[in-house]
């Protein structure tokens, strides 16, 4: 489904944020977030569901039962609830929110967020179908998140922490690290990725895991999957739990995808000279991995589809790849009143002086670019637009 019926996804911003609510509402569930297999918990800016991708793969090829817990969704909003394999089906996701629901509304009410309701659905799934292991990504922070009321868990991973969601978790690096450390706990390993000097400056009491150098083989394009792949296998070695050997680390990592993270996709319409890549970056984090992946292509006319919803530093971004981008499409994200305007956004580039144009759509994107010379094109700026991608075309990605 596109969208669960409850909660509403609107007017999370006018409701004081913290775990009251969440805790009320599984109070009034039995509890179940003390049902749960043991977890694996990942807070960070950048990298988190890769770095889930990665540990999941691996848990798999250890012939283990996965839960996994992703936030956003790119398509169907089942893709956030993975059951032991499967993205939960509509008949048990309507069944779950319903039970959730009625115990949200009985007097007195909860007056629960979008992200904490189906945060609780969630959980009662999990403990409602039998699996080994979660793992449970944060949405926007850590400490008040909704995801972060486990007494305890085999690991904590926190990956690169970047500016994103300042209006809720701060206007400096460290506020938003002081968020994301959130989550971890008394007596519980702690991974920690590459992080900047001002972040270190308040992780500095935590003393992260290292492992010894290893050389494996990656599906997933980016020097940044990499750090992502070393952070996951870190976390594998943290966690005392299960058993898992270094063939089992190198087959999962061989073998782990995530959608829309430099993901190569096969249109039947583009010239054989062209390659398309599809990318959910958002933040100058992210916009840092995308100018590495496109410097690593030698001799390629590189063309960038591009979109950006309001509360993200469109400028910063554009400023970053302007030196790795030879022409920019602009686009509004179809049926998304956050979604920056086209036309703003060609503005913006043209001032930083990137080439840029406008379109209507992604096939009008497709025919403004000339294909006269080797290329690659770039769909990035959001994962909402890389999802209406997606959604709007039948794709392959590369080797499934």
């Amino acid at each position: 489904m596109k969208l669960p019926f409850w909660p509403s996804p609107q007017g999370y911003r006018d409701i004081k944020f913290g775990l009251s609510r969440v805790y009320e509402l599984l109070a009034r569930l039995d509890n179940p977030h003390l049902k749960l297999p043991p977890t694996i918990h990942i807070a960070g800016t950048n990298g988190k569901g890769s770095t889930l991708a990665f540990l999941r793969a691996i848990f798999v090829e250890a012939d283990l039962r996965v839960h996994s817990y992703i936030s956003p969704h790119l398509v169907e909003f089942n893709e956030r609830i993975n059951l032991a394999g499967s993205d939960i089906s509509d008949e048990f996701l309507n069944e779950i929110l319903r039970e959730c629901q009625e115990a949200a509304e009985k007097d007195p009410a909860i007056p629960v967020t979008f992200f904490e309701g189906t945060t609780v659905a969630a959980f009662l799934a999990f403990s409602r179908v039998k699996a080994d292991v979660l793992l449970l990504e944060t949405g926007m922070g850590g400490r008040l998140d909704a995801t972060n009321v486990l007494p305890e868990v085999l690991c904590s991973v926190i990956t690169p922490i970047s500016f994103d969601h300042e209006e809720f978790l701060g206007n400096s690096l460290e506020k938003i690290a002081i968020e994301k450390a959130g989550i971890v706990k008394k007596n519980c390993p702690v991974v920690i990725g590459k992080q900047s000097e001002e972040v270190w400056r308040v992780l500095g009491g935590l003393t992260p895991l290292r492992i010894t150098e290893s050389v494996y083989d990656l599906r997933m394009a980016g020097s940044h999957q990499q750090e992502n792949a070393a952070l996951a296998v870190a976390a594998i070695k943290a966690q005392k739990k299960f058993l898992v050997s270094e063939e089992q680390i190198k087959n999962g990592l061989k073998k782990a995808f995530w959608p829309a993270r430099l993901q190569k996709i096969y249109l039947p319409d583009l010239p054989n000279n062209f390659e398309l890549y599809l990318d959910g970056s958002h933040n100058l984090q992210g916009a840092e991995t995308v100018v590495d992946f496109l410097k690593t292509q030698k001799n390629k006319k590189i063309f960038i589809i591009f979109s950006m919803l309001k509360d993200k530093d469109c400028e910063g971004f554009l400023q970053k790849i302007s030196g790795a981008t030879d022409e920019l499409i602009a686009l509004t994200i179809p049926d998304e009143p956050k979604s920056r305007k086209a036309s703003e956004i060609d503005e913006v580039a043209k001032k930083i002086g990137i080439k840029s144009q406008t379109a209507e759509s992604f096939s009008d994107a497709f025919k403004k670019i000339k294909y006269d010379e080797p290329a690659l094109i770039l769909i990035c700026g959001s994962l909402y637009f890389a999802g209406k991608f997606l959604e709007k075309f039948i794709v392959r990605s590369s080797g499934s």
